[in-house]
């Protein structure tokens, strides 16, 4: 009976050692998704501003994802780039 115990005890302790490493990793990803919006944003508002735009607020921005916000730099640089000198 101590035997199973032993086992049962060693596996619980391992799943918790794996949801530890799990939740570890997800905060690092987390942490590392949130710096690169948080980098396209402040380049999204300083575009805006510089074309004189309405400047989106910091909680639009992050409520938008990566790739959409990407696609809106994208798109104020070439509007930059177009307008004239």
């Amino acid at each position: 009976m101590g035997t199973v115990r032993c086992a049962e005890e060693g596996r619980e302790a391992g799943r918790e050692e794996g949801r530890e490493e799990g939740r570890e990793a997800g905060r690092e990803e987390g942490e590392q998704l949130g710096l690169e919006k948080g980098k396209l944003a402040g380049k999204v508002q300083m575009l805006e501003e510089l074309l004189g735009d309405s400047v989106s607020t910091d909680q639009e921005l992050v409520d938008l994802g990566l790739a959409t916000l990407a696609a809106r730099l994208a798109e104020l640089q070439q509007r930059l780039r177009d307008r004239p000198a």
